[in-house]
């Protein structure tokens, strides 16, 4: 008989706690609904979005913004999937949070669209530069990608490089400049 009447006394107080943290979460929504400056970005099927994705400097909340992308499917309210416009047009799932409205839906995908999202979202990132050579006069530098394994390093023309990323290559020339492959580019590139 205890055991019963300790077991209602259980459910009761649950049903009442599921009871008040109802109410509390509708409250909550409701304050947060009369904001004005609160406004929730209703992304549909078709619209063209920009997708954030967090960048590990300056800070953690930094978002580095890329696409367009196409919104192919609404998951939830607030999760979307998205696709990219040009190759590999990967499929990728996204808070809401993280995306920006590009372009109302019905636009068409042009060349110039695609050619723009092309040049814009290329993004390799340097994650080190590891030796230099000279190849038919040309210098080069074997570049160690973010992302991508060792065997996927690739040589670049060093004028590249320091057109592209001035800061990191002249540190890592400082750095290595009694090699002798790097000597000789210092004297080839008249770095001061």
């Amino acid at each position: 008989k205890h055991v019963t009447d300790l077991q209602v006394a259980l459910e009761e107080m649950h049903r009442n706690v599921a009871v008040r943290s109802d109410k509390l979460r509708q409250q909550a929504r409701g304050r947060r609904d009369r904001k004005s400056q609160v406004k929730f970005a209703g992304f549909s099927v078709g619209d063209f979005v920009l997708v954030g994705s967090v960048v590990s400097r300056p800070t953690k909340l930094a978002l580095h913004w890329r696409g367009p992308c196409l919104v192919t499917r609404v998951i939830t309210d607030h999760v979307m999937e998205t696709q990219q416009l040009v190759p590999p047009y990967e499929i990728t799932v996204h808070n809401a949070c993280r995306l920006k409205m590009y372009h109302e839906g019905g636009r068409e995908v042009t060349e110039d669209l695609e050619a723009q999202i092309a040049f814009g979202d290329g993004g390799f990132h340097v994650e080190r530069l590891d030796e230099a050579r000279c190849v038919d006069g040309q210098h080069q530098v074997l570049v160690k990608w973010l992302g991508l394994d060792d065997e996927e390093s690739s040589w670049e023309p060093a004028t590249i490089l320091l057109d592209n990323i001035p800061v990191v290559f002249c540190k890592w020339v400082a750095a290595n400049k009694e090699d002798p492959a790097v000597a000789a580019l210092i004297k080839t590139l008249d770095f001061p």
